[in-house]
């Protein structure tokens, strides 16, 4: 089964298919969220739960770690030659689908987040201008996913953000990140939809 879900792709394929999903993910933030009240943004159903702002600090530390580290692994590749097809390693495979929404955009599995990129445990995350920050950094991605059709992603390997000793395929890299936003993005939506959201 894992192999069957590894299978080789279209390198191509991949980056396009990422990169629309970063525009749809674009797209929705814009239509749920752009219109709302500093109140309805910075509202937590509890004091345990994420507001939306907050899920938005969340997904931009993630950018701000892997947006340069992916722009200086494409400069500095050894690899410049593309790949035909891209397969991911056991490794980012199972590192991807654990943030991957299941087939009724449903959260599979719950995730305790690193102290670092929890905004109710780190409170330096920024997050006055969250929304603005999210669609620069959802712009820049796509700029580095075009840029990584000139590369090998598969040969080329970035660090984790959650353990940077860790390496991770370059492809497998942009699946986690991609999928990661289509997650909390979800969440945010939840957030919206709770039947105490301030109207």
């Amino acid at each position: 089964m894992a192999n069957t879900l590894m299978r080789k792709r279209p390198s191509d394929d991949l980056i396009t298919e990422l990169s629309e999903m970063t525009r749809h993910i674009t797209d929705v933030a814009k239509t749920e969220f752009d219109n709302l009240s500093t109140e309805q943004l910075f509202w937590q159903p509890d004091k345990n739960s994420w507001s939306i702002a907050q899920c938005f600090a969340h997904l931009n530390a993630f950018h701000r770690f892997y947006v340069p580290t992916f722009v200086e692994r494409i400069k500095n590749s050894r690899f410049q030659e593309p790949a035909d097809y891209f397969q991911s390693s056991p490794l980012g495979h199972s590192t991807y689908m654990k943030v991957k929404l299941g087939k009724l955009k449903n959260v599979k599995r719950k995730l305790i987040s690193p102290k670092d990129y929890n905004p109710l445990v780190n409170k330096n995350l920024k997050i006055d201008t969250v929304m603005e920050d999210f669609y620069k950094y959802q712009d820049r991605l796509l700029e580095v996913m075009e840029s990584a059709r000139k590369i090998n992603i598969r040969k080329t390997k970035t660090s984790f953000s959650v353990r940077p000793i860790v390496k991770l395929r370059l492809g497998d890299a942009f699946q986690y990140i991609v999928y990661h936003a289509e997650r909390h993005i979800e969440q945010a939506r939840k957030v919206k939809n709770h039947p105490r959201f301030p109207k």
